[in-house]
């Protein structure tokens, strides 16, 4: 639930209810785990990490700030002397992207929605300003709401609609490592800005990382899904920093997967102004998976009943930009436009 701000924080938080309690809720299994998480700063963000939480726990978040004996707890064999502060969530943890994925789409079947896989919205089609339809190769589909959330594949579907938001396709990538012989913690997830990395298990015995200074521009049609030698490196090198454990570990795969980034780094999630019946889920930056079942209610409600009631989405506008307002978090952790939570 750690953002600089109260929004995402709050998109977060309504997420983390129905991923809890997800077979109740939506039905199957998401694959989520508790195993807690943690949000580690540098030096000289102490007091942005501490009205962060505030922040937090003011909405309800289990979350408080932790020494750095108290890390070292929770992640055994850490490295913590470069620390600035560090805050702790209990309740928090990681999910199944493909089972969350399938899960909803059994529930939508279920409940009477029609799934297209395999067919190509080509065109968002409007009369009078307003949304009449989609084109498909398979044919127009009559509708008078359409909701894009077409990922780093959103520039073809906007530009014919007279919309630019500045929006930019990256490759983002993240590598596997075995774990060491010896260690046998099923660890935490971790955000640790000092290395601008994120990590969190995969399986029995093997530890996930990204790491912020992987990303890079790339075409959405044509980019490599594996994992570059150099970026392992990078990976190494920011995971042994926190674990000196990884140092020598064995890499056990990778690969690489493409976002859209917005000029701020945060979401726009609107009922387009210029196109009625238009409503957009884009440039997550990377960040939206944890806040999906949360963004998912916003948009349904907006449909069905004329405006979000779960979360006040106003921060999120896509006019943020034409108006000279993008989004800054005054309680950030550095100035980096990063794809992690802030």
């Amino acid at each position: 639930m750690h953002y600089t701000n109260e929004a995402e924080s709050r998109l977060a938080f309504e997420s983390l209810k129905i991923f809890r309690e997800f077979r109740t809720i939506v039905g199957g299994d998401c694959g989520f785990e508790p195993i807690g998480f943690l949000q580690m700063v540098a030096p000289g963000f102490e007091a942005a990490l501490e009205r962060n939480v505030a922040r937090q726990q003011r909405l309800g978040i289990g979350t408080q700030v932790v020494s750095r004996d108290r890390v070292r707890d929770l992640l055994p064999g850490s490295r913590v002397d470069d620390i600035g502060a560090a805050a702790w969530e209990p309740d928090s943890g990681f999910a199944d992207p493909n089972a969350t994925t399938f899960a909803f789409a059994a529930a939508a079947r279920r409940l009477g929605a029609t799934i297209e896989t395999g067919c190509e919205v080509t065109q968002v089609v409007t009369e009078r300003g307003r949304v009449v339809g989609v084109e498909t190769p398979r044919g127009r589909i009559d509708t008078d709401a359409v909701v894009l959330v077409p990922g780093a594949w959103a520039s073809p579907l906007l530009k014919p609609l007279a919309l630019d938001f500045g929006l930019q396709p990256h490759r983002i990538q993240i590598t596997i490592f075995r774990w060491p012989a010896g260690f046998d913690t099923r660890h935490c997830v971790v955000i640790d800005a000092t290395r601008h990395s994120w990590f969190r298990p995969e399986g029995t015995a093997a530890t996930l990382i990204g790491v912020e200074l992987g990303v890079g521009h790339a075409d959405p049609n044509t980019y490599d899904e594996g994992v570059d030698p150099e970026f392992v490196a990078t990976c190494r090198e920011a995971l042994s920093a926190r674990l000196p454990v990884f140092a020598d570990a064995t890499m056990r795969g990778g690969w690489a997967g493409m976002i859209m980034m917005s000029p701020d780094g945060r979401p726009i999630i609107d009922q387009i102004p210029s196109v009625a019946g238009l409503y957009c889920m884009l440039g997550d930056s990377g960040t939206s998976f944890k806040t999906s079942p949360a963004i998912g209610k916003c948009l349904a409600e907006w449909i069905v009943d004329g405006k979000p009631k779960t979360v006040d989405l106003t921060p999120f506008r896509s006019t943020r930009f034409a108006e000279g307002k993008p989004w800054l978090d005054a309680d950030n952790y550095g100035l980096d436009r990063l794809t992690i939570s802030r």
